[in-house]
C-alpha cells in the first residue's frame, strides 16, 4: 500500500484513489499522478521505497524562494534536480540559487545547518538518465519543476481585497521574515485573507491569475515521459488540491470523486500542521461547505 509507507511525506497518495474511471466509464491508468505534502523530509530508507514507483517528474508548486528556506535533507534533489518553470521554459537552478533565505539561515547554514552543502547534491548530475538504488536494479533520473502559483499579479490582486491595515503590517511582516528567516508573512496574510474571502473564491482568483503556470503543469503532464508524476506543495493540501482538481476534471472524472480526493487531505492534515507548528485561526462561515 503505497500510501502509508511514507512516514515523513504525510497528504502522499495517488490522486483521485485507485481503480479510478471518468465519467464515460473508461478506467484511468493507476501509478500515473500522485499527490503528497513536500518530499524534504523523506529519509534515505522512504528514498528507496519512493524510487521503486518509478516517478519520473516531480510538479513543486513551491515559489522558489519557499523552496530554498525549506527544513530538511531534501534527499532527493541528486535525482530529481531543481528546475524553474516559467512560460513553457525549465531552467536549472545553480546551486548559488538553491541554498539562502534570511538572515538567521544564513547564519545558521554558516555554522553548519540542516541542508547539506550544495556540492554533495550535486554528486552524480552528469547522469541524466538513470541512477541505481538498493541493487535491485536501475531507476529513472527525473527532475523536480518548480512551478509558482503565487505570481505578483495574483498577489497584487489578492492585496487589493484586504484593507489599509493589513496591506501595511503585510509589509512589515516581510521584511521581519527576510530578516529573521521566519514565515509571519505568509501566515498572517493568508490568516486575514481566509477570514475576507471563502476559501473557494481565492481558488477561482488563483487558477484567473496563474492560467500561464497552470498551462505549463498541463504540458508536462501529457507529455509521456514526464509520468508518472508527483505533484506536491507544502502541505498538499490548497495548490496542490487545485492543481490535481484540475487535472482530473480534465480526464472527465465526475465532480463527486474530485471533491472527495480534496477531502481527503483533512484526513491527515495534522500531521502536516504538528510538522511544521502552524497555528491558522478560521471563521467556520468562511470555510467551504
Amino acid at each position: 500500500d503505497v500510501e502509508s509507507v511514507f512516514e515523513t511525506l504525510p497528504n502522499f497518495r495517488q490522486a483521485g484513489g485507485r481503480s479510478l474511471c471518468n465519467q464515460e466509464g473508461r478506467r484511468i491508468k493507476d501509478g500515473l499522478i500522485f499527490r503528497s505534502s513536500r518530499t524534504d523530509f523523506l529519509t534515505q530508507e522512504e528514498k528507496l521505497k519512493f524510487l521503486r514507483l518509478g516517478i519520473r517528474s516531480i510538479i513543486d508548486l513551491r515559489r522558489k524562494s519557499e523552496y530554498e528556506r525549506a527544513e530538511g535533507s531534501k534527499v532527493l534533489d541528486d535525482l530529481y534536480p531543481p528546475h524553474l518553470l516559467e512560460r513553457g521554459e525549465a531552467k536549472e537552478m545553480k546551486p548559488s540559487l538553491r541554498w539562502g533565505g534570511g538572515l538567521r539561515k544564513r547564519k545558521k547554514e554558516k555554522k553548519g545547518g540542516s541542508h547539506p552543502p550544495p556540492q554533495e547534491q550535486q554528486q552524480g548530475k552528469g547522469d541524466t538518465t538513470e541512477a541505481t538504488d538498493d541493487g535491485s536494479g536501475p531507476c529513472i533520473k527525473g527532475k523536480r519543476y518548480l512551478v509558482n502559483l503565487m505570481t505578483m499579479d495574483l498577489i497584487w490582486y489578492v492585496f487589493g481585497q484586504i484593507n489599509f491595515f493589513v496591506r501595511y503590517l503585510s509589509l512589515l511582516l516581510v521584511l521581519v521574515d527576510w530578516i529573521f528567516g521566519c514565515h509571519l508573512f505568509v501566515k498572517f496574510f493568508s490568516w486575514a485573507l481566509v477570514n475576507k474571502q471563502t476559501l473557494a473564491m481565492q481558488y477561482f482568483d488563483m487558477l484567473e491569475y496563474t492560467k500561464p503556470a497552470v498551462a505549463d503543469i498541463l504540458r508536462l503532464i501529457i507529455d509521456k515521459s514526464n509520468v508518472p508524476v508527483l505533484i506536491h506543495c507544502a502541505h498538499g493540501k490548497d495548490r496542490t488540491g487545485l492543481i490535481v482538481a484540475v487535472v482530473l476534471g480534465c480526464l472527465e472524472v465526475d465532480d463527486e470523486t474530485i471533491v472527495e480526493d480534496y477531502s481527503q487531505s483533512e484526513v491527515t492534515s495534522f500531521l502536516v500542521v504538528g510538522r511544521v507548528g502552524i497555528v491558522m485561526i478560521i471563521e467556520p462561515e468562511k470555510c467551504v461547505q
